[in-house]
């Protein structure tokens, strides 16, 4: 373990750092440790802005991306003890956090980050040559009333919902989490696709969150049969729970009951005084489904860097594949 890591490792036991930049979520998905951190620190000592990394590649060809089942990366600053109410202050602070951050981070042939929606300033990585997309996600930021986001899902949403609870029963039992990760990788398997995680990974990740009792598994049985309809994954922290993968079996879609487990997932989330992210998508079919829930649409940085232009060339070639590739899939 880098001295940095240590050093991250301490912070975040005294502070707190967001779920999916905890150490132990990048032990649990980065093979072979593959992660370091960057640290920005204050005259004090004091850590003062964090930016934990994934490496994957080949020697000679090194990448840092996003950890695999990891939405968001990027910096991010804990709140200050006394916060700066000049704004001109507060900006050049900032600046200068960003940029001791992106000079820490290793040379690489190719760079892509999700940052978090709350972190909305990538000007100092647009200056030091990143280059920026916009991706969205819908997020519930209140959910006190779940009586009130009841009434604001479209109409056909809650007519589906009724449905599937006439037709299967819920269960959230931590040992299911095979069975929704089954569920998940059928969905991709229809469309001759593979997960960009494999089931280890997964099961590492369920092992050290539900150590933490910090992940919650939704899977819905068919009443009669007692056959599994639909899964669905929940990780959270004290702030905030993510919708970490879903899945269901494309014989039972017409029982809607998917749907039913993001409405436990919701009503969970109210209990425990959380906000809800449903991590995407971009896809154009999965966000229809997720507009319907009435949450907020919500913008987010993918920040990128190629190491030099054929690799820029390589990657806009792939990224070119894999939009049409979710475009056929997605019409079938």
């Amino acid at each position: 373990m880098s001295e940095r890591k240590t050093r991250y490792a301490e912070f975040c036991r005294s502070h707190y750092v967001p779920l999916h930049f905890q150490p132990w979520w990048f032990d649990a998905v980065c093979l072979r440790g593959a992660w370091d951190v960057c640290l920005a620190t204050e005259a004090s000592g004091d850590i003062s802005g964090v930016l934990p990394y994934y490496i994957s590649g080949y020697p000679g060809l090194k990448t840092v991306q996003q950890a695999p089942l990891t939405s968001y990366g990027g910096p991010w600053l804990p709140p200050p003890v006394r916060p700066e109410p000049n704004p001109y202050k507060r900006s050049k602070v900032e600046k200068k956090i960003f940029e001791t951050l992106i000079g820490q981070l290793p040379h690489s042939a190719f760079f892509q980050i999700n940052f978090r929606p709350d972190v909305t300033n990538w000007l100092p990585f647009y200056w030091a040559g990143f280059r920026q997309t916009t991706r969205y996600t819908y997020l519930f930021a209140d959910l006190h009333d779940p009586d009130k986001v009841w009434a604001g899902f479209k109409n056909t949403l809650r007519t589906d919902i009724r449905k599937a609870m006439k037709a299967v029963e819920v269960r959230t039992e931590p040992s299911d989490f095979c069975s929704v990760f089954r569920l998940h990788e059928r969905s991709f398997h229809r469309k001759n696709l593979h997960p960009p995680y494999t089931f280890p990974i997964f099961q590492n990740l369920h092992e050290a969150a539900s150590a933490r009792s910090q992940s919650a598994c939704f899977m819905a049985y068919d009443q009669k049969s007692g056959a599994p309809h639909a899964g669905l994954y929940l990780v959270f922290d004290t702030h905030a729970a993510f919708v970490l993968l879903t899945g269901q079996d494309p014989a039972f879609k017409s029982a809607s009951a998917i749907w039913l487990l993001f409405w436990e997932a919701i009503k969970f989330c109210a209990e425990k005084g959380l906000t809800l992210d449903f991590e995407g998508s971009m896809n154009k079919n999965i966000e229809r489904g997720f507009r319907a829930f009435g949450a907020q649409l919500t913008p987010y940085h993918q920040v990128f860097k190629a190491g030099n232009r054929f690799v820029e060339l390589v990657y806009g070639m792939y990224k070119s594949i894999r939009t049409w590739r979710t475009q056929l899939t997605s019409s079938r």
